[in-house]
């Protein structure tokens, strides 16, 4: 799997370099952590996960000086916590065991930037696909409890949102920071069968890139 992810990755930013040929364009790297929430179904809300990460290469094409479409090509881990309460026979606890879930996706934004010429701000916006590439929990979970769930989807689907800021190194280079919202509206499964509904993502993201000259 780190292979895929690896090959993946490198043919992005190959992609990337061939494009950053002509002056239109801007490539660069990004890395970031993530906080993801889910909803759609009655007791989404006690679900309890913890910060994840993102990496992986961008490039901008510039229509005009402030306005361009940017994507990128991420791999992106997210993680869900869960505990497993023990009972003896008289229905006293006796222990406790922490696992996470956790979720390895391709993240693919493609987002309209537009880039304030009276300051280093930015906005941009525009729909996001992930494919899932892998789901597990570590360590091993002691229960098989996948009957009892609706299936994984492998693709999520929706629309991001960010705003964030330029920060000039030099002719070439810039860094930018951005915090960016990836609001799901397909159902990606993994629904408790018995309580029946949707499960739809919603991701609070804060990324780091840097943009440099070929």
């Amino acid at each position: 799997m780190n292979k895929i992810k690896l090959l993946l990755i490198g043919l992005g930013l190959m992609f990337s370099l061939n494009l950053s040929a002509q002056n239109d364009f801007k490539i660069g790297l990004n890395a970031g952590i993530n906080y993801p929430d889910i909803r759609g179904y009655e007791y989404a809300k006690y679900n309890k996960f913890k910060v994840g990460y993102l990496l992986g290469v961008t490039f901008d094409y510039y229509f005009k000086e402030n306005l361009s479409l940017k994507t990128n090509i991420n791999y992106e881990r997210k993680i869900k916590k869960i505990q497993l309460t023990y009972f003896n026979y008289e229905a006293e606890e006796t222990g406790r065991e922490n696992f996470n879930e956790i979720y390895e996706y391709i993240n693919i934004p493609i987002l309209l930037k537009y880039e304030f010429e009276s300051s280093n701000f930015f906005i941009n916006g525009g729909p996001f696909f992930n494919y899932l590439l892998n789901n597990k929990i570590e360590p091993d979970y002691p229960n098989d409890d996948s009957d009892l769930i609706t299936e994984l989807k492998k693709i999520d689907f929706g629309l991001s949102l960010g705003i964030g800021t330029n920060i000039s190194l030099n002719e070439k280079n810039d860094l930018t920071i951005e915090i960016r919202d990836d609001f799901g509206i397909l159902d990606t499964g993994g629904v408790p069968r018995p309580i029946g509904g949707t499960i739809k993502t919603n991701t609070i993201k804060l990324v780091l890139g840097w943009n440099f000259g070929i």
